[in-house]
């Protein structure tokens, strides 16, 4: 026996068999379609972690003639101990090649010593060539599981539940659409049920999962914390060159702000996955279609004028404190008052419109001008809005769901306290008075932020596992 399971999925064309080994194997490679047959030839695609193949999944075509099948197993009467060397006979039969290869090439890797995975959307009539379907895999002898795929989870028939009980050892409802982690462990664990010998194989690979899952926290957050460094304290400097390009260094420093958010986005989309075949490739989220540069939609992001007025006169407030505690109070407060008047001010004129040109200094050049950087106090929160959603959005995103992502989160959903450290942190960064320690505490920041927010989806479909089955 291999160290690792290896399942067949097999059933009715269009009932999302190969959406299932889509998100079991997290491959956004395997060709999902509407049209009847998208899967013509088994193929076996494995699940590796750590270089380590953990479990394979054969995606088949789908019965095509099952009741004749059926009808030649039963030509000749067997035994119950006999049904396997009986569906092993009609495969040596060299005219089903041509006949039922459809059946030939699904049955082939099950007599090899795959498991079975039925898929059913539960949403039609039961029929005699369904029953045809599941008596042959009973034949077969090999361990066996019916998955319901809810595709249209209002029109389920109820007999479908009563007749898969009666076929197979274990019965589950999965929708590969929207399967987080939780749900895909549940599932696998029913799967290490089907034989003893899967048991430890299937449990090691859940573990790498969670492991994993850890893993990426840390590593996103490092790389959310870089990227946001970098745009916040961006800057490109005029040279005489520019004077005769077609494009205004506003307008190049806006492009970089662009390209430098859609490569972070499609450097997670790579990392964990996503990245699709050219073919086949719909962009989870079209950056272009709403740049990071569009301030006539930073609302939707950021804070609303009033609010804006508020946190940036806080973090004023804030840091005139810090002059206030550096002076052992002798000020009377003078630098609180004065930092909230000023920050409020800034706030108030920063929202009428982004900073042009800016004069100061560049390393090892001369005196120069330059563009940037953002210093608008909504720019610091809409650049981490929308980077934390993309990536809270990508961790939930089910391989088999090839659709654009809906982005929705705001800054102003977090606590004021979380606004004002944002920008503080810009103003450091702006200032040249960035340290590690800043960056230890913004990377920390993120993935606390990111761990809440998993954290409380997570919960809620753990909560939801054991609540699927008819």
């Amino acid at each position: 026996m291999k160290p690792y399971p290896h399942f067949c999925v097999v059933g009715h064309p269009n009932q999302g068999k190969s959406s299932i080994v889509s998100t079991l194997v997290e491959n956004a490679h395997i060709r999902i379609g509407v049209e009847s047959g998208t899967t013509q030839k088994a193929e076996r695609f494995e699940f590796i972690i750590q270089n380590q193949v953990l479990l394979a999944l054969t995606d088949t075509p789908g019965f095509q003639r099952a009741r004749q099948v059926l009808a030649w197993l039963n030509e000749i009467p067997v035994t119950p101990a006999q049904r396997p060397e009986r569906i092993q006979a009609f495969l040596n039969e060299p005219s089903h090649a041509q006949r039922f290869p459809d059946e030939v090439e699904l049955l082939t890797p099950i007599m090899q010593g795959a498991g079975i995975l039925y898929i059913t959307d539960a949403a039609s009539d039961l029929t005699a060539a369904d029953e045809a379907e599941m008596e042959i895999l009973r034949w077969t002898g090999q361990p066996r599981m019916a998955i319901i795929n809810p595709i249209d989870p209002d029109h389920q028939d109820p007999n479908w539940q009563v007749t898969l009980n009666q076929f197979f050892q274990w019965v589950r409802v999965f929708n590969p659409m929207t399967a987080t982690l939780p749900t895909r462990i549940a599932l696998l664990n029913a799967m290490a049920e089907l034989s003893q010998g899967w048991t430890q194989a299937i449990k090691l690979l859940n573990q790498r999962l969670i492991e994993r899952d850890q893993e990426r926290i840390e590593q996103v957050s490092l790389q959310l914390a870089e990227y946001w460094c970098e745009q916040i304290s961006r800057r490109l400097a005029i040279t005489p060159l520019n004077s005769v390009l077609p494009t205004p260094p506003e307008e190049l420093f806006q492009q970089q702000l662009d390209q430098s958010e859609t490569h972070f986005f499609e450097q997670l989309l790579t990392q964990w996955g996503h990245a699709q075949a050219h073919t086949e490739k719909e962009r989870l989220w079209q950056a272009q279609d709403s740049p990071l540069m569009n301030t006539e939609h930073w609302y939707l992001w950021g804070l609303k004028q009033k609010e804006l007025l508020m946190i940036s006169g806080a973090a004023g407030m804030a840091t005139g404190a810090v002059i206030d505690l550096g002076s052992g109070g002798t000020s009377l407060m003078l630098g609180a008052v004065s930092g909230a008047i000023i920050g409020a001010s800034s706030g108030w004129l920063a929202s009428q419109h982004l900073p042009k040109k800016v004069f100061g200094w560049l390393p090892l050049s001369k005196e120069k001008h330059f563009v940037g950087p953002i210093t608008h106090p909504n720019f610091p929160l809409v650049v981490m809005a929308r980077a934390l959603t993309f990536t809270q959005r990508v961790w939930f995103k089910s391989h088999a769901e090839r659709r654009q992502l809906d982005l929705k989160s705001q800054a102003s959903d977090w606590s004021k306290a979380d606004q004002i450290q944002l920008l503080q942190w810009a103003k450091a960064l702006q200032k040249q008075q960035w340290k590690d320690k800043h960056q230890h505490q913004l990377t920390q920041w993120i993935k606390d932020s990111l761990h809440e927010t998993l954290t409380a989806k997570l919960a809620q479909e753990q909560a939801k596992v054991w609540k699927l089955d008819p």
